[in-house]
Formats: structure tokens, C-alpha cells, sequence
């Protein structure tokens, strides 16, 4: 049954109820006058977990030969005939396809008729200059004999102007015409040696430039034998999809020819971010075995460096082109607190507090695999923001 409460306690019931109707006002004015907090939409949440930290890199990596040869077109014009099938085995020199080059074709005519014709005009030139010695021989024998005679003829004027039957007129008469039957004869072999100098530098020069165009056309002969492209090696031919009819240029690339028994390796592209890291034989594992680093590539192209693995004892069954998921062991597993990689994580992140987010500093450490080492600042339990926000204040309402 009902009872009296002594006065002093009923006042100091009623004066607790007063002081929390002027609390809870306050709080609902102070709400009123602060600004609403910003929401963050679909919200990624990870929580912070202890765990076993892995420092290895996941990798796509490509199955290549180790021993392979690119096969480009050496000469420009259409296919003729394709001769083997893609993915044959071909040995060293084997005929892969011919060419057929009408412009080719033209030139090689083109340079055959000029050899001939060259070759025509020495013919002439030497014809010419063998009728030229023949006739310069009679002019020189004629010439000869009608300087023997002009000198015979003054000899015998000589003898007789010495015994008085000749006039000293008549004898010099005698004498100049041998003078000059002499200095006829001596300006005739002048005048053929010229000639004969002239004339076989003349036919020596013909006779380089048929050469020049011998050799030309030697070299047409011989890329005409290079229409028909040869295998390189012995090997497995790919990517060979010529068909008959199909133009090519010159350094167009036609196909490529591996040596099975070489065995293979495998590439895989790197982020730079991880490049200092990749040095020594560093070990990697997938279901097609153990493959170790043999060597990172220096060029850098789009962000991503070139690494080659190859197998560590007997090579697994891979065909070429084959994609592997490759694990690449950068250092010793250890015991750490570990979040799902997102771009939320940065210097300072999100931490959720009931409906909330307060952003706090913490220090990460490294980044495998898609996990993130957390130092300092987070504990084990706590639930992150790790997707990305446009906002930066410092607390956050969850939707």
C-alpha cells in the first residue's frame, strides 16, 4: 500500500526530474545548432584481425619458350602458296610460304635488258676498235714503206749530187720529203697510241658498268630466291596465319618458331612499386610447381616492369601462352594485424564508433596479396573504412 515519502526526499526526486528535462533540452537545442554530419554512401567496412602477414606478390605470368625466333617478312608481295600449316614441326631451311612481286618481276627484266644491252654496246665498241687496229696498221705499214722510200730516194740523191749529177736544189728537195715522210709516220703511231689508250679506258668503263649491272642483277636474282622464306631453325611453328592471296611488307611479323625440347619460362609484369624488392633468386610457388626470379627487365612501360621465372628442377607441362597464378615469396611470414587493401587506407583513416566514423592516425607497414600490414594506432577488432569518401572531417554518419 501507498506510503508518505518524508518531504526532503520527494524535493529531491522533484529536483532530479527538473535537472533532466534542462539536460535533455539543452542536448536537443545543442543538436539543433550544430550542422548535420555528412553521410558516407555504401560505406566498406573491414575489420582489423590478427593474422599471419605473407610478404608475397600475386602475379599473372605468361608461359614463353625459353629458345623462340619471330619471323618477319623480308620482302614485300602477295602470297603465292602457303607451304606448311600452323603449329607443324619444321626443320632448319624448310620452305614456310612464296611470294609473287609483279613490280619485282618488272625490275628483274628491267635489269636484265640493261646487261644485255650494256653488254651489246662493248660488244660494238670492241668490233669497232678491232676494224679501227686493223686499219690503223695498213695506214702505219703504208706510211712505213713511204718513209723507206723517201729515204732510199735522199740516199740516192746524196751519191749522186755527190758525184756532180744531182743539183744541191734536188737533193734538198730529196730531203725534206724524207723528213716528212718520217715525221708523218712518227705522228701516225702518236696518233694511234691515243687512240688505243682512249678507246680501252672507254671499254674498261663499259666494262665496270656491266659488272655494276651484273652485280644488280645478281642481287635481284637472289632476293627473287627470297620470295621463298625459309624456316630458321628447326623448331614448332605459331602464329602462322598466312593465306594465300595476302599482301606483305617488308618487317611485317608472319610468324614464330620455338624449340620444344628448349623447355619454357615464364613472364610476368611488376608494378615498380616492387622493383627495388626484386633482387636474388627469390622463389615462387603455383600449381604447375616452384619457379625461382631469374631476371627483372630495366624498362619500365605503363608503370610495370618485366619479370622472368623459370622452373626449378623438372619443367611442368605448359603450352605457350598458358597464364599462371604465380606467388612470389618477397619475405618471412609473421604474426601482424592485418586489413583488406583499399583506397581508404592512407595516413589517417575512419574508424567506426557506434553509428559513426572518427578518424584517427595509424601507421601501415607493408602490402601483399591484398592485405595491409597496420603498425600502430588500430586494434585488433576495430572496423575500418577502406573504400574511398570525398569527405574530410573528422567524424563521419553512417547511413
Amino acid at each position: 500500500m501507498d506510503r508518505l515519502l518524508p518531504r526532503r526526499a520527494r524535493r529531491a526526486w522533484v529536483w532530479g526530474l527538473i535537472a533532466a528535462a534542462l539536460l535533455a533540452s539543452a542536448a536537443i537545442a545543442a543538436r539543433r545548432a550544430w550542422p548535420p554530419l555528412p553521410v558516407v554512401l555504401h560505406p566498406q567496412l573491414a575489420t582489423v584481425r590478427q593474422g599471419e602477414y605473407r610478404d608475397e606478390l600475386v602475379l599473372r605470368a605468361r608461359a614463353e619458350p625459353l629458345r623462340l625466333v619471330q619471323i618477319d617478312a623480308q620482302e614485300s608481295g602477295r602470297v603465292e602458296a602457303v607451304l606448311v600449316q600452323d603449329g607443324a614441326l619444321v626443320e632448319a631451311g624448310q620452305p614456310l610460304y612464296r611470294l609473287y612481286s609483279r613490280e619485282q618481276e618488272a625490275l628483274l627484266m628491267q635489269r636484265a635488258a640493261e646487261v644485255a644491252q650494256q653488254q651489246a654496246n662493248a660488244g660494238l665498241q670492241r668490233s669497232a676498235w678491232a676494224s679501227s687496229q686493223a686499219q690503223n696498221r695498213r695506214e702505219l705499214a703504208q706510211l712505213r714503206a713511204q718513209a723507206d722510200e723517201a729515204a732510199a730516194q735522199w740516199q740516192r740523191q746524196r751519191d749522186l749530187a755527190a758525184s756532180g749529177f744531182v743539183s744541191p736544189a734536188g737533193l734538198e728537195q730529196a730531203e725534206r720529203q724524207a723528213r716528212l715522210a718520217a715525221q708523218l709516220l712518227a705522228q701516225a703511231r702518236e696518233d694511234q697510241q691515243l687512240e688505243q689508250r682512249t678507246r680501252s679506258q672507254s671499254l674498261a668503263e663499259m666494262d665496270r658498268a656491266v659488272a655494276g649491272l651484273q652485280q644488280g642483277l645478281r642481287l635481284l636474282q637472289a632476293s627473287r630466291e627470297q620470295w621463298v622464306a625459309r624456316a630458321p631453325m628447326a623448331g614448332r611453328l605459331s602464329g602462322f596465319a598466312l593465306q594465300p592471296g595476302q599482301s606483305l611488307r617488308p618487317g611485317e611479323h608472319v610468324a614464330r618458331i620455338h624449340d620444344p625440347a628448349a623447355g619454357l619460362q615464364l613472364a610476368a609484369e611488376v608494378d615498380e612499386f616492387y622493383l627495388p624488392r626484386l633482387s636474388g633468386p627469390l622463389a615462387a610457388f603455383s600449381d604447375a610447381g616452384t619457379w625461382t626470379l631469374t631476371q627483372t627487365l630495366p624498362q619500365v612501360q605503363g608503370g610495370k616492369a618485366r619479370a622472368i621465372f623459370q622452373a626449378e628442377g623438372t619443367a611442368p607441362v605448359l603450352r605457350p601462352g598458358q597464364t599462371v597464378e604465380l606467388r612470389l615469396q618477397l619475405g618471412e611470414a609473421r604474426p601482424a594485424l592485418l586489413l583488406p587493401e583499399g583506397p581508404g587506407l592512407q595516413d589517417r583513416v575512419y574508424v567506426r564508433q557506434g553509428d559513426e566514423l572518427q578518424r584517427r592516425p595509424v601507421q601501415l607497414g607493408r602490402r601483399a596479396a591484398g592485405l595491409v600490414e597496420v603498425l600502430a594506432g588500430l586494434e585488433a577488432g576495430d572496423q575500418v573504412l577502406i573504400s574511398a569518401t570525398p569527405h574530410t572531417e573528422e567524424r563521419l554518419r553512417l547511413p
